[in-house]
């Protein structure tokens, strides 16, 4: 039988799980808790709430859709039980690129591949692409990056990069980095407009993130604390919904809402044009 102490803290687990209406990893439950001063900022409490929460599965206290394991995800390449199955998912999948008349072409990128349904929660809606960078950015994804910058430059359309990363000197240096390596590359990279929109000091303050002290290892340590202090604060740990709504407000300040109505309009025109064509095969 678990203790009181525990089956408290269950109650404030169900209390956050039932604040979104999409399910949490055990890190951003774990940073909510902290944030609300319920439990401290510390490893062993990571691994209670851990073994806590399997329990309050198995004692059917907990939902087990409520959690979410955003790092193992299972690979399977597209297959259909017959050609119906099949056209039933292109008539699905049909979308015209929402971005191909308008003035601006934007990319997210993130340092935390366990936020990447999060973002696609508003990147997909809004047909933009994420990237997650999971550290120091490669050559070959440089390369890449530059290229398609480039070929929307000569589009004439204005380019936006906004990064959301760790607040600790590996998170800064990530961002310094590829904004310095991609304007480097080319005479593209100097205008492409780069911001770094999480996390900020000021986000920090508002949402009362908490913090932990910096790894010494780090090359940029004694940089980063002279600057801002021995406290580091993960993304994880801004509430899913707070970076949700600012991903999506630089998304729309770029939209023209009359362009996008017109590819709307045309796209439902051919949607339905795909299925009375895939009717037209007695499939």
């Amino acid at each position: 039988m678990m203790q009181n102490n525990s089956l408290h803290l269950l109650e404030y687990v169900k209390e956050i799980i039932k604040s979104y209406d999409f399910p949490l990893t055990l890190r951003q439950i774990y940073y909510q808790l902290v944030a609300k001063q319920i439990i401290p900022n510390r490893q062993k409490y990571y691994m209670k709430l851990s073994r806590l929460c399997v329990i309050g599965r198995d004692e059917g206290i907990l939902s087990e859709d409520a959690f979410a394991d955003r790092l193992r995800q299972i690979d399977k390449p597209s297959s259909w039980l017959d050609l119906s199955s099949f056209f039933e998912s292109v008539k699905r999948s049909y979308h015209k690129d929402k971005w191909q008349d308008q003035d601006a072409y934007i990319e997210i990128w993130t340092e935390k591949d366990a936020l990447r349904s999060v973002l696609t929660e508003i990147t997909y809606p809004y047909d933009v692409p994420l990237m997650v960078v999971r550290g120091q950015v490669s050559r070959t994804a440089i390369y890449e990056s530059y290229e398609r910058f480039e070929e929307k430059l000569n589009e004439d359309k204005d380019c936006y990069l906004y990064y959301a990363g760790d607040f600790d000197p590996s998170g800064l240096s990530i961002y310094h980095s590829l904004v310095e390596r991609l304007k480097k590359y080319g005479a593209a990279g100097d205008y492409v407009n780069f911001e770094r929109i999480a996390l900020t000091p000021e986000q920090i303050e508002r949402y009362n993130l908490p913090s932990d002290p910096g790894k010494q290892s780090d090359p940029s340590y004694k940089r980063f604390v002279l600057e801002y202090g021995d406290n580091v604060v993960e993304l994880d740990s801004l509430p899913p919904d707070a970076l949700r709504e600012l991903v999506k407000k630089h998304i729309e300040e770029h939209i023209d809402n009359s362009v996008l109505a017109h590819v709307q309009k045309t796209e439902l025109k051919e949607q339905a044009w795909l299925q009375e064509f895939i009717k037209g095969t007695g499939i």
